[in-house]
């Protein structure tokens, strides 16, 4: 097993930071496949096929991504309620405000009450009704499964600690093993729909709403991230880099456009994101730079909140205004694919330093509280990780 070594082995890893936009962009790439329609059928139909799926891994990865970067930077003192605290802080002023500018711009007019008071609460993906969990603000349902993961962190992540070094790869395994059977289950249980459009993500509603957005399936990946975490911080991890991986996390995606489509949602891509992870977090602790550790993606890093949730009001508004009557040319679409894209990073940077960080200082923390030093700033990873077993305190993440 590799051992990480004492250079920069603090908890602030920079490429786990860096590597949250291009994970969200991703999800960004996808959903220009429905904003932006080619003129040209088969140009269409190719970006489609091969970029339209491309989201569902990119929120595989950001939340393996959550639970490993929560389970990784522990400070001593914790309590779960202050952690709670400070995930709401987060989430909540900056959903507000998106949920806003989305029922402003375009949502207002199908959206119902329904949907709309769900949506707003963030429990809209526990409803199977697609004109509740794909209502409003589309990207938002992610929330509902960020919420229930942190809801259940304090509980996870102390179960998680009693796990002894050398059964954290087997646990990991029985995880994805978990993962792989969700859709092997759904198919078997949830008849077929012969009404779906052969380019559907999954056979059916149901099962696309099982496999893909239901918090409880989705928190398998989650888990996952908290036991790689464990993993490296112990001293386990295999020695792999990230770019043999990235090679892997290729390979993987284009095999994932032959599997059966439940498959393709989450379980073929998972072990692969899951170890890309892993080996950036480990090249981190032994202070190997990355290009995600550089500056500009460290800033688009930091913008990836707000990018997620306002990039699908910004492709709504210029669908509006350009496309909703119209398809678009190759050098049209990739003019408009660039506005979008360009408005979103604006617009995101500016709700991160005007909503999501004042809002994270005001409520993240009791009044008149001290910032509580970080407990393995100075440590090891693997003896850090060794102590907090031992002592059995709460992680409380960075804000």
């Amino acid at each position: 097993m590799h051992k990480t070594s004492k250079a920069g082995s603090g908890s602030r890893m920079p490429s786990l930071t860096g590597i949250r936009f291009p994970a969200l962009f991703m999800v960004f790439l996808a959903h220009l496949s429905i904003a932006v329609p080619f003129a040209d059928p088969d140009v269409d139909e190719r970006y489609a096929h091969y970029l339209g799926g491309i989201g569902k891994v990119g929120l595989s990865f950001f939340f393996v991504l959550s639970g490993f970067i929560l389970a990784w930077s522990p400070r001593a003192g914790g309590s779960p309620v202050l952690f709670w605290r400070r995930r709401l802080a987060k989430l909540v002023p900056l959903h507000w405000v998106t949920y806003i500018v989305a029922m402003v711009v375009f949502a207002h007019e199908a959206v119902t009450g329904k949907a709309a008071v769900m949506n707003f609460l963030m429990v809209h993906a526990w409803s199977p009704d697609p004109g509740v969990f794909g209502s409003v603000n589309a990207p938002s349902w992610s929330l509902t499964c960020l919420v229930f993961f942190y809801l259940l962190f304090p509980a996870l992540y102390r179960g998680a600690a009693r796990i002894k070094p050398q059964h954290l790869w087997w646990c990991a395994a029985a995880v994805v093993a978990l993962i792989v059977a969700v859709p092997a289950v759904v198919r078997a249980q949830v008849p077929a729909d012969i009404a779906m459009a052969s380019q559907a993500p999954a056979s059916s509603v149901r099962a696309f709403w099982l496999v893909d957005l239901f918090p409880v399936t989705r928190l398998l990946d989650f888990v996952l991230g908290i036991l790689m975490a464990r993993i490296v911080r112990a001293g386990r991890w295999i020695g792999v880099g990230p770019l043999p991986l990235t090679g892997l996390l290729v390979a993987a995606y284009v095999a994932s456009m032959e599997a059966p489509k439940e498959y393709r949602l989450v379980a073929v891509m998972i072990v692969p994101l899951a170890l890309f992870i892993s080996s950036l977090a480990a090249a981190d602790s032994r202070g190997r730079k990355t290009v995600l550790a550089t500056r500009p993606v460290q800033w688009l890093g930091d913008l990836s909140y707000a990018f997620i949730l306002i990039h699908w009001p910004v492709m709504m508004f210029f669908f509006d205004v350009f496309g909703k009557e119209r398809l678009y040319s190759v050098p049209v679409a990739l003019g408009v694919m660039t506005l979008d894209l360009v408005v979103s990073v604006v617009l995101a940077w500016l709700l991160t330093i005007g909503v999501e960080k004042p809002f994270v200082r005001l409520l993240a923390r009791p009044r008149g509280a001290a910032d509580v030093p970080v407990v393995e700033s100075r440590l090891v990873p693997a003896r850090a990780e060794a102590g907090s077993r031992q002592s059995g305190s709460f992680p409380v993440e960075h804000p």
